[in-house]
């Protein structure tokens, strides 16, 4: 019921949004080359470096120094030194995770008590270069990180029957900004990431990609195109509502960066299906 609603409700929205996708076309223009298709504008492009240019990347956070962590890393960025604040913007690199191992990020019950809940975040700010490692198959990033650290206190709404009707949720956040780096090895199946002023976190690739095409940030299934679908809505729509430690959170999905699956992010998708 709750996927259905959903879809009614971007059916009317998808219009308003519509002016988000036209804006981000604009300003994250496609690399062309010899009859490679954008899959944004949905025309051929020129001048495409042939080799293989753009990555992405999941990863599983295990380890905050030498405590035990839950969260993931997520990275989507075209490897060049990164000379315009234009090229900048198209790198884009976060991780989510806590030290909280009895309510995980995802997957966390919608309990009827009241909670308080601490996770961190790092966000990508300004990129100085990223660069692919043929011969070794790694990757390197570095730049910039805004980090947070946040504190969540949730009040739980019941009706008389002991049925969750609702929540409330004060969220206080710390941020800041330092110098860190990114590296992935062993054949793309570790990483470790690396800023000033905390632990190391690391972990082990989930997924890894490279091609000559950059990879559409709304796409959030894997179906080996680049092209937003309702596949990818209704996985969205999956996800509504729900919040670190409340639900199956997951932060690929949390486009405005607010800590919650809402209506903005739906819209956000819907406004991009082709």
């Amino acid at each position: 019921m709750r996927k259905k609603l959903a879809t009614i409700l971007l059916t009317v929205i998808a219009i308003g949004s519509l002016s988000f996708a036209i804006s981000y076309v604009q300003a994250f223009p496609m690399m062309g080359h010899n009859n490679m298709f954008n899959s944004f504008s949905g025309a051929y492009m020129s001048n495409r470096p042939v080799e293989r240019s753009w990555v992405r990347i999941d990863g599983v956070i295990t380890k905050w120094g030498s405590a035990n962590a839950t969260g993931f890393l997520s990275v989507q960025a075209r490897t060049t030194v990164f000379n315009t604040s234009g090229t900048r913007q198209l790198a884009s690199a976060s991780a989510i995770w806590t030290t909280n191992n009895l309510r995980p990020l995802t997957s966390a019950v919608r309990t009827k008590e009241n909670f308080t809940y601490t996770f961190y975040s790092a966000r990508l700010a300004n990129a100085s270069v990223a660069t692919l490692s043929y011969g070794a198959n790694n990757f390197f990033m570095n730049g910039t990180w805004n980090v947070y650290n946040v504190t969540v206190n949730f009040t739980i709404i019941t009706n008389s029957n002991g049925d969750v009707t609702g929540f409330h949720r004060d969220t206080n956040a710390v941020v800041t900004k330092a110098y860190g780096e990114l590296e992935v090895t062993d054949n793309w199946t570790k990483f470790t990431l690396s800023i000033d002023g905390i632990d190391p976190l690391t972990g082990s690739v989930k997924r890894s990609m490279m091609r000559q095409m950059q990879f559409n940030p709304f796409k959030i299934t894997d179906d080996l195109t680049s092209s937003v679908s309702k596949a990818d809505l209704n996985t969205l729509a999956g996800c509504y509502g729900t919040m670190p430690g409340w639900g199956n959170y997951d932060h690929r999905m949390d486009f405005n960066f607010n800590y919650r699956i809402d209506i903005a992010d739906l819209a956000t998708v819907a406004a991009n299906i082709q």
